[in-house]
């Protein structure tokens, strides 16, 4: 019957689109050293794509691009160089604070043995936690130099990129057809506006984060307040636990820094009212509707794409996620794996589910 094979050939299709997806995640997994640097450069060209246009309406398109190109990639090679310096100085200055760390260690053990709990099995050493300490910082270090080096081919890359922005469009135009070629040209500006308004927005309140929660730890005392800044601006952009993992370093540094854990007290109380008002309160505000996933389709892709591409990967979780979405949005045998991945039930197909609004 017309019915039945119109579902076993939509079925067909589905599962087709399934096993290709399988098949190229795997290639793109045993090839990520070449792919991520190519997704950073993509990603970075589309956000550094509308200041280019911005700046042709004054300079020449050739010198329009070397603007652009020397901004993001002056900012993309300076933040490992400036993080670097800072961490250097916390791995110098690790030892003396020895003497503080074997105090604390001292209680510690006093208080598991009088609980009955054998602490020599726990390891608690002095010594040797600096000196693990020491080792992350410098294999931290090691990181940022691969990085460094990595930056630099992004940077090749976001060059080529943006120099064929408007040859790639044209391509499309005849390549496909007509009607194809308005769904996908439909789906990359929709995508591409989302993912600005997203990174836009991100960047900005990870920057006012991690400005107040630094000026924060410079007023009560705390060391390497700057190494605190920029750690709360990258960690910002990790969904649900950047937050989280920003406020610990320096909450621990004070309980070693200072003889009284009054100062710790403070500043985990301090950090954790300026990341709540700060993200959960006034940051929804500006966000809106702009990518509206689901929570828990959040927490799976910061998982999944920290398992693919690491630590770049789950600070890109959720604009990877959001660009697949709107694609299954504009794919109809797709458009189910779309709704699955928002945060509300919403019909597909129609032009505010694409522009990621939701329906009336």
């Amino acid at each position: 019957m017309p019915g039945t094979r119109g579902s076993e050939r939509t079925t067909l299709t589905v599962s087709v689109v399934l096993i290709a997806v399988v098949l190229i995640g795997g290639v793109l997994y045993l090839m990520r050293p070449v792919v991520m640097p190519i997704v950073l450069a993509i990603f970075l060209a589309s956000l550094a794509r509308p200041v280019q246009l911005r700046l042709q309406k004054f300079l020449p398109s050739p010198l329009a691009l070397v603007a652009t190109v020397l901004a993001t990639g002056g900012i993309l090679i300076a933040f490992p160089i400036v993080f670097a310096a800072n961490l250097q100085v916390v791995i110098q200055k690790l030892p003396a604070y020895g003497p503080r760390l074997a105090a604390i260690v001292a209680d510690i053990e006093k208080v598991l043995r009088d609980a009955g709990i054998d602490a020599s099995i726990m390891d608690l050493s002095s010594n040797k936690t600096v000196d693990r300490l020491v080792s992350v910082a410098t294999e931290s270090l090691q990181g940022l130099a691969s990085f460094f080096t990595t930056s630099v081919l992004i940077i090749f890359l976001l060059i080529f990129v943006l120099a064929e922005a408007n040859i790639i469009k044209d391509k499309l135009a005849i390549a496909l057809k007509p009607t194809n070629h308005a769904a996908v040209m439909s789906s990359v500006a929709s995508m591409q506006e989302r993912i600005q308004q997203y990174v836009t927005t991100k960047t900005l309140f990870a920057a006012l984060n991690a400005g107040v929660a630094g000026g924060f730890t410079a007023i009560l005392g705390i060391d390497f307040p700057l190494l605190w800044t920029l750690l709360t601006f990258i960690l910002y952009f990790i969904p649900t636990f950047g937050t989280l993992i920003a406020t610990l370093p320096p909450v621990l540094l004070a309980l070693v820094q200072f003889d009284t854990p009054t100062i710790a007290i403070v500043s985990l109380i301090g950090l954790i009212v300026i990341f709540n008002v700060l993200g959960n309160v006034l940051e929804p505000r500006f966000m809106g509707k702009t990518l509206s996933l689901s929570p828990l389709v959040v927490f799976i892709s910061l998982m999944f794409w920290g398992w693919f591409f690491g630590v770049v990967g789950v600070v890109l979780s959720v604009p990877l996620t959001v660009g697949i979405g709107i694609i299954c949005q504009h794919i109809e045998p797709l458009q189910p794996i779309a709704v699955l991945l928002s945060d509300k039930p919403r019909r597909p197909g129609t032009d505010e589910v694409a522009r990621g609004e939701p329906t009336r």
